[in-house]
C-alpha cells in the first residue's frame, strides 16, 4: 500500500515542461465590439408626444377626451400608457438603450424557444413594421397572449401593447400594427 501511494506522489510532482512557454494562438486575437460601452441617453423623444391621444382613441373605439395619459421617462426608455372608458391600458414603450437590435433578436428567439409551440405565446412576425432587414428576418412581431408588438427600427426598440374591454385578437393586433408603423415613422423624423 506505501508502495502505490509514494509511487503516485513521485508521479505528481513538476515535470520539465513546467517551465515551457504557453502556446501561441493559432488564430489571431481580435477585440469584438460588443466590449465597447454603449451610447446612452440618446432618446430625444417622448412616448407620449409621439402619438396623439385622438390617434390612440380612434381605432380604439372610445372618444379622445376619456383617455388619460401617464408618462413616464428615464434616460434611455420613455414609456406612456393611456387608460379610461373601454380601454384598460394601451402602452407604447419606446426603448434606445444600447445594443438594440441584438436585445430584439434575443427576445424574438427566446419568444420561439419557450412559447413556439403555444399558438396564444407563439411570436407572429410582421413585415412592413420596423426595419425588417432585423435579425429574425422581420421588423416586428406579435404576441397574441400579451396582445403586445414589439418592433426594432433605427436602434430603437418599440412595444406596443394593447388591453381593451370587447377588442379581439385581430383587431388588437391591427390596432398595434398601425400605431406601430405610426411611431416608428415620427421617431424616424425626430432622428
Amino acid at each position: 500500500m506505501y508502495v502505490i501511494v509514494l509511487g503516485a506522489l513521485a508521479g505528481c510532482g513538476g515535470g520539465d515542461d513546467d517551465d515551457a512557454a504557453p502556446q501561441t494562438r493559432t488564430t489571431p486575437f481580435k477585440p469584438t465590439e460588443l466590449k465597447k460601452p454603449g451610447d446612452s441617453g440618446t432618446l430625444d423623444a417622448h412616448a407620449c408626444d409621439i402619438l396623439s391621444r385622438p390617434f390612440v382613441a380612434r381605432a380604439l373605439g372610445t372618444r379622445p377626451a376619456k383617455l388619460e395619459a401617464e408618462p413616464n421617462d428615464s434616460l434611455d426608455l420613455s414609456i406612456c400608457d393611456w387608460h379610461g372608458g373601454p380601454v384598460r391600458n394601451v402602452k407604447l414603450l419606446v426603448d434606445s438603450a444600447a445594443r438594440a437590435q441584438l436585445r430584439y433578436y434575443n427576445l424574438l428567439a427566446e419568444q420561439h424557444e419557450y412559447h413556439n409551440a403555444n399558438p396564444a405565446r407563439k411570436a407572429r412576425q410582421i413585415k412592413g413594421v420596423g426595419d425588417d432587414s432585423a435579425y429574425g428576418g422581420a421588423g416586428a412581431w406579435w404576441t397574441r397572449f400579451t396582445s403586445q408588438l414589439v418592433a426594432y427600427d433605427h436602434d430603437r426598440m418599440v412595444k406596443i401593447r394593447i388591453s381593451v374591454r370587447g377588442l379581439g385578437d385581430a383587431a388588437a393586433r391591427a390596432a398595434a400594427v398601425k400605431r406601430g408603423r405610426r411611431t416608428v415613422r415620427r421617431l424616424r423624423e425626430v432622428g
